[in-house]
């Protein structure tokens, strides 16, 4: 599941998207399932020295997927809450193009700050569908101001059967956010470690350890 970015937050901070699962902000195609649930969750230290916790628990409802991201840290002076929808429209786990629809939202001290809606599709780049990439387009909208623009693009390479790479960039309003990492699976968990960067007015570097698990 994804909620990409954050309002108040700089895109790199907030916990929106998360893309290809854990920490990633670019969203892929995918659902948890109908019956199914899962958790990512992922500790965040910034090059200034501040950290952040985060967990994402969701469950799968037939096509949808309901989920929250609650977060703490850098500077947001109490928790942070986003709740999430996506309804996969077309499944491409396997095969073929997937493509979601989804709406998240980011809640600080019982106030909307943020409200964010995209359209996520996931297609394989080879026929062993070892090269996916995922690819978000929507708009943001921040409290106060108007709505913006939202791309991003995510690439993974299934370098073995337990080891992938994971490079991405998000566009938001005058933000420009980069990560990248490896991911260890194993069974239906995951292990991930990531770096990333931001571009903006308050530019910001971070690194990521996250666990991510479905039952």
């Amino acid at each position: 599941m994804c909620v990409i970015g954050g309002a108040t937050l700089p895109f790199g901070t907030s916990s929106q998207a998360h893309a290809e699962g854990g920490s990633y902000n670019v969203d892929d195609a995918s659902v948890v399932g109908a019956g199914k649930c899962q958790l990512e969750s992922w500790l965040r230290e910034w090059s200034h020295g501040s950290n952040g916790l985060y967990a994402v628990p969701a469950c799968g409802a037939g096509p949808v997927e309901f989920g929250v991201t609650l977060n703490t840290g850098h500077g947001t002076a109490g928790p942070g809450i986003n709740p999430s929808i996506k309804w996969q429209l077309r499944n491409g786990d396997d095969k073929g193009i997937g493509i979601a629809v989804a709406t998240a939202a980011t809640w600080l001290h019982g106030r909307r700050d943020d409200t964010q809606a995209y359209v996520a599709t996931t297609f394989g780049i080879d026929d062993a569908r070892r090269w996916m990439v995922a690819l978000n387009a929507g708009v943001d909208r921040v409290h106060g101001e108007s709505a913006y623009a939202l791309y991003g693009v995510g690439l993974d390479f299934a370098v073995t059967a337990r080891w992938t790479l994971l490079v991405e960039r998000m566009w938001t309003h005058r933000v420009i956010t980069d990560q990248g990492g490896i991911r260890l699976n194993f069974g239906d968990s995951s292990l991930d470690l990531v770096v990333g960067s931001e571009r903006s007015l308050h530019a910001e570097h971070w690194i990521n350890v996250g666990w991510n698990a479905a039952f």
